[in-house]
């Protein structure tokens, strides 16, 4: 009796397991294949949110020859007019005179597509400005102001992205699901967030270069703050995937760079500075 009825529930255990194991198979005309193609499931990339992890550049995908891409964005504009100088100077006048100034001696160069932020006196949000430098595809991304800073403070300042704000970036391209040029396809979370990772550094390593290649070519031909290379948080800078700086042409609450940022000539010695700067960055392997 027990040694049948340890047949029957080995045949029972046996069969249970048969049932669990069996995977269908779909009857296929001759000569014919199942294509499937891997789908990752939408879900928490990087935070708590369920927004779906950035889209990803298909494979294989090559970029057609193209000249640079510069995009040049005049801080402030329309109802924000930014810092005012001593004398009544907006801060959006100057950035937008210089930004125009610089986008038609690149363009005259011929070696650079140009695109600008604002075209006039308009107010435009910053996430607007980022998404102009992501949809533009650009190479460079330089926002131009001329903040106040108290009455000492005099010269021009280079900023780019600082530590404390990569927390920051990270949930930009969380929500905004950003495509970033990682293949992540066939990699598990923690590696494809690695992967990410390794992209923002590239990006902060090259603008850090051009941050340095900017103070150099300004240095002796106008006056540069102390510590003219600094990190800050702003919003234009946080492009996880756009190489970036904040160019302070000087500070209107000192009343020689306000007397000086509204010549034409004074602000030509800042863009022919930049212009060498891009040559420059854009000449390096």
């Amino acid at each position: 009796m027990n040694r049948l009825f340890l047949i029957s529930l080995t045949l029972t255990i046996l069969s249970g397991l048969t049932a669990f194991a069996a995977v269908p198979v779909p009857s296929l005309k001759p000569g014919t294949e199942v294509v499937t193609t891997p789908v990752r499931a939408p879900g928490a990339r990087y935070f708590e949110t369920a927004t779906p992890f950035p889209v990803l550049k298909p494979n294989g995908v090559t970029k057609s020859a193209r000249k640079p891409v510069i995009v040049i964005d005049p801080g402030h504009g329309g109802s924000d007019p930014g810092a005012i100088g001593v004398k009544g100077t907006y801060e959006k006048t100057i950035t937008t005179k210089a930004a125009n100034e610089l986008t038609e001696r690149l363009r005259k160069s011929g070696r650079y597509t140009v695109i600008l932020t604002r075209t006039d006196d308009s107010y435009v949000d910053h996430d607007d400005r980022l998404r102009i430098a992501r949809m533009g595809q650009a190479d460079l991304f330089i926002s131009i102001h001329a903040d106040s800073a108290g009455k000492t403070a005099k010269g021009a300042t280079v900023y780019t992205l600082a530590d404390r704000a990569k927390g920051r970036q990270k949930r930009i391209v969380n929500n905004q699901n950003w495509i970033l040029d990682v293949d992540l396809s066939a990699q598990s979370d923690p590696v494809g967030d690695i992967l990410v990772d390794l992209a923002q550094r590239k990006t902060e390593t090259q603008s850090d270069a051009f941050a340095e290649l900017l103070i150099s070519e300004l240095s002796g031909r106008v006056d540069l703050i102390g510590n003219s290379h600094r990190r800050a948080g702003y919003y234009v800078l946080l492009a996880p995937d756009v190489p970036a700086v904040l160019l302070e042409l000087g500070y209107l609450s000192n009343s020689v760079d306000e007397k000086r940022l509204k010549t034409k000539a004074y602000r030509n010695k800042i863009t022919a500075g930049v212009e060498r700067a891009i040559d420059a960055y854009m000449a390096q392997p």
